[in-house]
């Protein structure tokens, strides 16, 4: 399954790299679907990786690449959820003119055998909303500074579970 999508941010093309790669492992500040995130260290690689609690269950992700000369940043999956076998992600930020940039996020996932021939009809539009939600969540989180709508009640509804969990 692939995602392809493109926004329009009101802001310097640098102040959305250092949100998107600057604080890659700080997504949890602005993304409606990680609710948890953490950098962590890659043996045996330039890059970094991250921990993530998401809509989707826990993922660990790895950067491939980036470049803050073009402002492009790839990563891979390392530990998916059970629904997914593999996911790369891809974002590019452009400067359309001093005050406002594009991203581009492209998303290639590939879904487990079972759960996607059994639920794909269900995940995949659910994954596309999410994802166009996250574009949304970084637009208004550089934009205005605060967390979206999205955010916060994802938040809400996700520590709730985790608290009742742990008591």
């Amino acid at each position: 399954m692939k995602i392809n999508k493109t926004i329009q941010v009101n802001a310097p093309a640098k102040k959305v790299w250092e949100v998107l790669y600057t604080n890659y492992g700080d997504a949890c500040d602005w993304a409606s679907t990680v609710n948890e995130s953490k950098e962590r260290k890659v043996s045996g690689s330039d890059y970094i990786g991250r921990t993530c609690s998401t809509v989707f269950g826990d993922v660990s992700e790895i950067i491939d690449r980036a470049d803050a000369a073009t402002m492009e940043l790839q990563y891979h999956l390392d530990d998916t959820p059970f629904i997914m076998k593999a996911a790369t992600a891809k974002w590019k930020v452009k400067s359309l003119n001093k005050d406002t940039s594009s991203v581009t996020m492209d998303l290639d996932v590939t879904l487990a055998t079972v759960p996607g021939l059994l639920m794909g009809w269900m995940i995949k539009p659910k994954m596309r909303k999410d994802i166009y939600q996250t574009l949304e969540d970084l637009k208004y989180y550089i934009e205005t500074g605060k967390q979206s709508e999205a955010k916060i009640k994802s938040d809400q509804k996700y520590f709730s579970k985790k608290n009742k969990k742990a008591a």
